[in-house]
């Protein structure tokens, strides 16, 4: 049997990881136009479950994410809208370089609160000082 000719990569994955401390999405893959309503759904998921009277920090973990288009980008800002407009702050940490690329050359870096490689989250949810 021959391999096929063209093998799609796989979809945007998000999944909310277990622990306690504020809410952790990661996401692995590409995030893109057509993957973009993945993270929406996945967020839509969250923050109806997030109890009252709100989320504080959400985190968003694209450390696996391999791309990010202007559509991945425009998810990422609607997230953050969505977080801000039910009380809580929308954190990216640790980001790729590829992810980070575009961020950057858009400004969208200078809305998301990201925090760099070097400076992760603590797991118990408390930051870092240089964060």
């Amino acid at each position: 049997m021959a391999a096929p000719a063209h093998v799609d990569p796989p979809a945007l994955s998000v999944r909310l990881r277990p622990g306690s401390g504020d809410p952790v999405l990661a996401a692995t893959a590409d995030l893109d136009q057509d993957t973009g309503p993945i993270l929406d759904a996945a967020l839509d998921r969250l923050l109806a479950a997030v109890p009252e009277p709100e989320p504080g920090e959400l985190v968003l973990d694209m450390s696996r994410v391999r791309f990010c288009d202007s559509g991945g980008l425009n998810a990422l800002l609607r997230a953050r809208l969505r977080v801000e407009e039910a009380g809580g702050v929308l954190h990216v940490p640790a980001p790729t370089a590829r992810v980070v690329a575009p961020f950057e050359r858009t400004g969208v870096d200078q809305v998301l609160r990201i925090s760099p490689a070097t400076a992760p989250p603590d797991p118990a949810g408390q930051a870092h000082p240089s964060s």
